[in-house]
This record gives structure tokens, sequence and C-alpha cells, in this order.
């Protein structure tokens, strides 16, 4: 595990400070008694980072007012002018002469929905803007947008566009910000066109709203991208983008097709509770003129827990991380594939991957690999270090003395073993039985040490592991039967076995080599043979081998359910061993069909 501070913990674990810096979130420009307080880019940093609780967001809005409350009594303007909230103060610019029912209340040029308003005089300030800001902070927050044509354009400055509102098309391709580019709550009402951008600082489009197109491809995001809880209701297009740092689709809406066809993520891929209502691709497929068609790739981890695929997703040749790394990188916790018959795994290493409460019985996994233990495939349920926050639901139940949640693991093996099987892939299914097996097998109730090591060693699913690796295996029952059928030949002999009066006679008498003498009531056994010898009816004294063989061929017998042997067992003790003889060997030969059954399944090794 990496010693650094794990980005889901620092979610988890950061709070917004309340201090004159932690201002509120802003939100679009609206009446007086309605407009919420803005927020400074610490607070947004510090808000993005917390998770998504409405308890939390209702905290924050009752800080947010009282700051905004006591900001205005400090910085309130002695004139009259535009009210809007800005980064820490209001406007402040001359109201602007818009029709009358335009805005909810006077507005300045750059905050009016208007239009009609001039473009020139809007570039105008907005130049003013950024040159006046240097490599400082140039605030276009609630700022309404006429036009957004800044292709190629290089930022020098902190570029706040929080809560603002493009009504055009909004060109930034080709565009390098090189400090933080601050996006939240933005309003994109017409495409938003973000390829081949370099944002060299973090890229922050919490909360922001595509109705249109969003073009990221080939965009490169230096530091930390955020698009927390954004809502992108048409295609957006992240091919071939590169995410250097934490890149953050925590709850993000992709409500049409969300493409990261060759996208490379180097650092944690964060799409929790996110939801592709159209189809999802992280695939080499897709790809530019001219551009080289490479895979989709995760260097570290690949949240996806309690994702929703509501329609196709593609997982074509993905690379999930680096080679040696012990971290779990691909989590499907919780995921939900709504058309499990359009999501497809291809041609990509799944040997570090978490499937664990997520239905996996009807995706197709097509030339994927698996984990390995020795010849036995394993699923990383099995391997993930349980101090892992991803392996939480992996952590025993309370009360249990389990080493980790086996059930659960089992329900994922057995998932896995219906899947294989219904693809007519029987081989591998095979594995994953042989696995919810194992699983089974350690599941135990007791709490008691010993209790449990008889229950997981010499419980009957252990028993049924040693006699034929879960009914998988056609060459152990064989040699089982047939040491069972020479253990009880020799517990036979020593408990005695007696001729069937009649029955034996005429059988002997078309076999001299038979051991003992036909109707004379001699029984056959060990202690007999040694006390006084056994002869067979010329007279000769039959050796060890050949009592061996009359006891083994009655054995064989007993087995068989044949019903006119000349020898049956001389005692109790005898016949139950007759009994269990005939419950054990029928038991084998059951478990040698049913490998060779499933063998024939599979056309053969």
């Amino acid at each position: 595990m990496n010693n650094q501070q794990d980005p889901l913990e620092r979610k988890a674990t950061e709070q917004p400070q309340q201090t004159e810096a932690a201002v509120p979130e802003p939100e679009p420009v609206a009446a007086p008694e309605a407009a919420e307080p803005e927020a400074t880019p610490e607070a947004i940093q510090a808000e993005a980072q917390a998770p998504p609780a409405e308890e939390e967001m209702e905290q924050l809005e009752a800080a947010a007012q009282a700051f905004w409350e006591q900001a205005e009594a400090e910085h309130a303007p002695a004139e009259a002018g535009c009210r809007v909230r800005m980064l820490l103060r209001p406007c402040g610019r001359a109201i602007y002469a818009a029709p009358v029912g335009v805005d909810e209340r006077p507005v300045c040029l750059m905050h009016s929905k208007d239009p009609a308003k001039s473009d020139g005089e809007f570039q105008k300030e907005f130049e003013r803007i950024l040159e006046a800001a240097g490599n400082g902070v140039a605030d276009f927050a609630r700022f309404v947008f006429p036009r957004a044509a800044y292709r190629d354009r290089k930022f020098a400055a902190r570029c706040i566009f929080v809560a603002a509102t493009f009504t055009q098309a909004a060109k930034f391709s080709g565009a390098t910000f090189t400090q933080d580019a601050n996006f939240i709550k933005a309003t994109f009402t017409q495409a938003a066109y973000f390829d081949k951008a370099t944002f060299t600082q973090d890229a922050n489009f919490f909360r922001a709203t595509f109705t249109q197109g969003a073009d990221f491809n080939e965009a490169t995001f230096a530091q930390r991208a955020d698009f927390m809880g954004a809502r992108l209701t048409q295609p957006a297009g992240f091919i071939g983008a590169t995410f250097a740092q934490l890149a953050d689709f925590m709850g993000v809406k992709f409500t049409k097709d969300a493409d990261f066809s060759r996208a490379t993520f180097a650092s944690y891929a964060d799409f929790r509770h996110a939801i592709f209502t159209g189809a999802a691709r992280f695939a080499p497929s897709a790809k530019s003129e001219g551009a080289e068609a490479k895979p989709c790739k995760f260097k570290d981890r690949a949240l996806f827990q309690d994702a929703r695929f509501q329609d196709y997703a593609d997982f074509h040749g993905p690379v999930f991380g680096e080679p040696g790394s012990s971290t779990a990188r691909p989590v499907f916790s919780l995921a939900r594939f709504e058309k499990p018959e359009r999501v497809t795994f291809y041609k990509t290493w799944l040997g570090q991957t978490l499937f664990v409460n997520c239905d996996v019985s009807k995706l197709s996994f097509s030339d994927v690999g698996w984990g390995r233990d020795g010849e036995r495939v394993r699923v990383y349920e099995e391997m993930v270090a349980l101090d892992d926050q991803t392996a939480e639901p992996l952590r025993p139940p309370v009360g249990s003395r389990d080493e980790r949640n086996h059930r659960l693991i089992a329900e994922t093996y057995h998932q896995l073993k219906n899947n294989y099987d219904s693809r007519g892939d029987p081989w591998t299914a095979n594995d994953f039985h042989y696995g919810e097996m194992e699983m089974l097998r350690r599941l135990s109730r007791f709490h008691n040490r010993w209790a449990r090591w008889l229950h997981q060693n010499l419980g009957m699913t252990a028993l049924y592991k040693y006699a034929s690796e879960y009914g998988l295996s056609r060459g152990r029952p064989p040699g089982w039967l047939f040491l069972a059928l020479v253990a009880f030949t020799i517990a036979l002999l020593c408990s005695g076995l007696r001729p069937v009066p009649g029955r034996a006679a005429a059988r002997l008498a078309s076999l001299p080599q038979v051991s003992g003498q036909p109707g004379t009531g001699e029984e056959l056994s060990y202690s007999r043979y040694i006390r006084f010898g056994i002869r067979d009816q010329t007279g000769r004294e039959t050796g060890p081998g050949s009592l061996f063989i009359d006891g083994f061929a009655t054995v064989v017998g007993i087995a068989l359910l044949q019903r006119d042997l000349p020898y049956e067992p001389a005692t109790r003790f005898g016949r139950l061993l007759a009994y269990t003889e005939l419950a054990l060997t029928s038991t084998l030969a059951a478990l040698f069909i049913l490998a060779v059954r499933r063998q024939f399944k599979r056309g053969g090794d």
C-alpha cells in the first residue's frame, strides 16, 4: 500500500474550514431574497473533496449565508450598482439597460441575460479583467457569455467561471490554463469544446451542466480534474484525454454516450455513483484522424462502486493497473448493469478486479485473464488485503471467526461459473466451481478453534474435495475406489467370510482354484489361515494370494449388488462392513460418473 493518504479517505475526512476563506458555493443569478452566497476557491476545493451528503450541504449553505451577511455589511459599495455576488463581494458594475422582463433584477452587462447585448462590449470587459488580473485571479463568476471563442488561448490568470452561463458554443479548443480553471456550476447551453485543451493546474467542473455536446477529446489535465456531480445531457467525449492526477467523476450523470476510448488515467479514476444512461466506452476502437489506436489505461484504481450502466458498456482491452502493484484496481462493487447482455470485457486482465456484490452472471467475458493460485483460477476477492477501503464488504460479518466473508465470495464464484457454463466454456466454469466450493468449505459457523478445524477439514464438503476435487477429477474417484475395495477385502477377511450352502458348492465345483472346502462350513479368514491353513478341493493348502483373490472377488460382488456370491460375511461386524462398503463404493462410482460427464460436456481434455 502507498504511504500517501488515500484520496478516498481524504474525501471522507476533510471538512470545509468555516473561516473568512470558507465562503459558500455560488449559484445562478436570482432575486436578492433567493440568491445564495458565493464560494472562494478554497471553499470550492474543500466542497469538492467532501462526500456528497445532504446534511453536509445544508450545513455548508447555513455557513455560507452567515458569511455573506457579514461580507456585505463590511464591503457594500456606497453607490448603487450590480448586486450579483462575485467571488468575494457584489459586482458593483453599472446597471445595464436590459429590456423589461429579461433579468429578474437590475444587473450589469456582464451578468445580463439579454441575448441582444453587445458582444463587443462584453469581450472588451472580459479582456480588461484578464489583463488586470495578470497572474492573479480573474473573476468571471455568474457571467452570461453571449459568445465564447477562445481557441488556442493561453489563460495566465486563475480563471473563475463559477456559475457562468455560456449561451453559445463555448470554444476552448487547444486553450491552455496555466492556473486553476473553475467552472463550478457553470451552464453550457450549447456545445462545449475543450478538445486538446491543457489544464496545468486543477480543472474544476463541479456540478457543471452541459446541455449539448461536451468535447474534451485529447485534453490534458495535469492536476486534479473534478467533474463531481456534473450533468452531461448530450454525448460527452474524452477520447485520448490524459488525467495525470485524480479524475473525479463521482455522481456524474451521462445522459447520452460517454466515450473514454484511449484515455489515460495516471492516478485514481473515480466513477462512484456515476450514471451511464447511454453507451459507456473504455476501449481503443474510437480514434481521431492520425491518432494511434491505443488502449484505455488505468494505472491506478478505477472505482465504479454503485455506478449504473443502463445500456451498452464496452471495456475492450483496457489496461488495469501497473505490473507489481498490490492495490485493488478496478472496483465494481454494487455496480448495476441493467442490460448485462450489452456489457463486454474483452482482452483485458481482471486478476485484480473486485466484483463483490455485483451481478456478473450475464456479462460477456471474452479472452480475459483472471488471477491464479497454482493451477486454480482465483478472483481478487480472495486475495485483496482487508485493510483496503475497497475491500470493506469482504470483511467478515460481526461475530464471525472467518478470515473474510466467504459467502459473498462464493456468490461471485457461482455467478461466474454460471456465466461461463452458459457461454459454452465449461473449462473456466469448472475453475469457478472449484472456487465456489472452496469458499463454502471455509465457511464455518463454529467459534471453537478445533470445531472449526474439524468442520473445514473433515466435514462433508472437505470429504467431497478429497474424494473428487468437487466432482472435477476423473482420476481420484477410481483411485479411492480401488483402495476402498482393497481395504474392505482385508477387513472382511479379518472378520471372516463363510460359504453360502449350495451356492458355494455349485460355484466352487467349476473353480477348483478357489480356496476353501465347499459344503464343509469352513470359512475364509486370515485368522483361520494362520491357525489351521485352508485347503482347496484337491487338498492342497491355498496361499495368502489366492485367499485375497477370493475375498476381493466377494467384495467386488457386494459393490456390484450381486446376489449369487459363494461367500458372505460371517459376523455382524462383517455385515456392517459390507453395508459401509456398498455406500462408499456407490458414492465413489457416482463421483467418477459425474466427473466423466463434465469432461464429456466440455469435449474432453
